[in-house]
């Protein structure tokens, strides 16, 4: 059943066991299961740029702000994922399923330690993060165009560390930049000395 409709069945079984005097707590907590088994059942299609689709279910894929907003305003439950291609959004459907089991911790602020791993503490989210360069720029994309912020937040800390200490030459390369002149160069470490503090 819809998610409404099981919110209105369980205000409703409440409002009856009241009026009989009382609702029993075995009685409260089998009307809470159910409704909870309920939408875990509620699914969501995501399709990618290529046309390709991807099932998971609506609590998981409730994490994306793009895929709220979608079901919101459209009628179905299958959403259009224009931008993010086939291989990049498998991956975060992926983790759209895992975080929804066993959720990250939040990335504290300011960061408790100098590598990656001292900061994402749980192994799968660091074995997440073990992809190409090009992958990763692409989840981190993904995960801004769908707003969801705990990809968003572990794929930018990735790639801060793998951007320190590297030299300006590597960092324009590696971001595909075009080359800086020596003014700009000397004000994106003004700007940016994180980056550069190591170089």
């Amino acid at each position: 059943l819809p998610r409404k409709t099981w919110v209105q069945q369980r205000d409703q079984q409440q409002s009856h066991s009241q009026k009989r005097g009382h609702i029993s707590e075995t009685e409260q907590k089998r009307t809470n299961t159910d409704n909870m088994s309920g939408e875990e059942d509620e699914t969501v299609t995501l399709k990618s740029k290529d046309g390709e689709e991807f099932s998971l279910s609506k609590n998981a894929a409730h994490l994306s702000s793009l895929v709220r907003d979608s079901i919101m305003d459209e009628d179905g439950d299958t959403v259009d994922v224009m931008r993010v291609n086939t291989v990049c959004l498998e991956k975060v459907v992926e983790f759209l399923k895992h975080y929804q089991e066993d959720k990250m911790k939040d990335i504290p602020t300011p960061l408790g330690g100098n590598q990656f791993a001292d900061i994402v503490t749980q192994e799968w989210y660091q074995n997440f993060c073990d992809v190409s360069r090009d992958m990763l720029f692409d989840l981190l994309t993904a995960a801004n165009y769908m707003g969801i912020k705990p990809l968003l937040d572990l794929t930018c800390l990735k790639v801060t560390f793998d951007l320190t200490g590297k030299s300006a030459e590597e960092i324009r390369e590696i971001l595909n930049l075009p080359k800086l002149t020596p003014e700009e160069e000397e004000k994106a470490r003004q700007d940016h000395k994180w980056i550069f503090e190591d170089a």
